[in-house]
């Protein structure tokens, strides 16, 4: 429920925005965008936190191999920005090298989502308790 308070903050927040998003590239724009809607989706059907996040990872379907950038992560998942045509329910293989988290890590899952701008991967059981465990370390606050 708004008020005239929250309403003037939010103008307030709008206009503080606008001001700093006029100096941005059209990539640093991209990536506010993209920043926002990842922050959008943590009321919906999430079942674990997600957090934003840049990293370069290579991966392999159906004995392809790629290279893309994960957008946001979870303890169970991934979101891959990517416009390959990886279909829902494709196995997945990913090798990553997570900041702050010593070598590269590979984890196994399948497409659970597919989006004009990439797809949701879910991991597997067995490769959700790794994911887990870097998550937390990466995002302790």
């Amino acid at each position: 429920m708004n008020t005239d308070k929250n309403l003037m903050d939010d103008s307030k927040l709008v206009e503080i925005l606008s001001q700093a998003i006029k100096g941005f590239s059209d990539n640093q724009k991209q990536e506010l965008v993209n920043f926002i809607k990842s922050m959008e989706n943590r009321g919906g059907k999430r079942k674990t936190d997600r957090r934003y996040i840049k990293i370069s990872v290579d991966y392999s379907v159906k004995d392809k191999v790629y290279s893309d950038t994960i957008e946001n992560i979870s303890s169970g998942g991934v979101f891959i920005r990517t416009t390959r045509p990886l279909q829902v329910g494709d196995s997945i293989t990913m090798v990553a090298s997570i900041p702050s988290i010593e070598g590269n890590i590979k984890l196994k899952g399948k497409i659970i989502r597919r989006t004009e701008e990439g797809v949701g991967v879910e991991f597997y059981e067995e490769h959700k308790e790794i994911l887990n465990d870097c998550f937390n370390q990466v995002f302790k606050c």
